[in-house]
């Protein structure tokens, strides 16, 4: 399977949406700075199917998916398990690979991933392919 410039096995996908980046700007300081991506709270983007299934068959529903420039955060309602078995091993936005295992922080269903890329700057309307991974 080709998706987005990754090929892999079909087998090892757990789910698999698309979404719409969009822009918001938050307050930092006394400036502001752009958050690109999906926040269902704020409204700003799509994605075509919020509800994703983890590698134990659990499906929670994707509120947050945002490129905060250093910072890559992913929300999902309930209290998902932080496992390799339960959750997933890699999640790819694009042509960008993040492993679960390599994430700066889980806590209240939010994973946050160290980002020096910055994955959806200057994507803003486009339409981007999400996967989660069980490989």
């Amino acid at each position: 399977m080709a998706c987005a410039g990754v090929v892999a096995s079909a087998g090892a996908q757990l789910d698999f949406t698309t979404f719409t980046v969009g822009a918001r700007n938050v307050a930092v300081g006394k400036s502001t700075t752009a958050y690109f991506g999906f926040n269902n709270s704020t409204s700003t983007g799509s994605l075509q199917n919020a509800t994703l299934e983890f590698a134990n068959g659990t499906a929670y529903t994707c509120t947050v998916f945002e490129d905060e420039g250093t910072l890559f955060r992913v929300t999902f309602t309930g209290s998902p398990t932080d496992s390799d078995a339960a959750a997933f091993k890699r999640l790819i936005v694009g042509d960008q690979t993040f492993n679960r295992s390599d994430r700066a922080s889980f806590g209240s269903g939010t994973y946050t991933f160290n980002s020096s890329d910055d994955v959806l700057h200057g994507a803003n309307g486009s339409t981007i392919a999400l996967q989660l991974r069980a490989d």
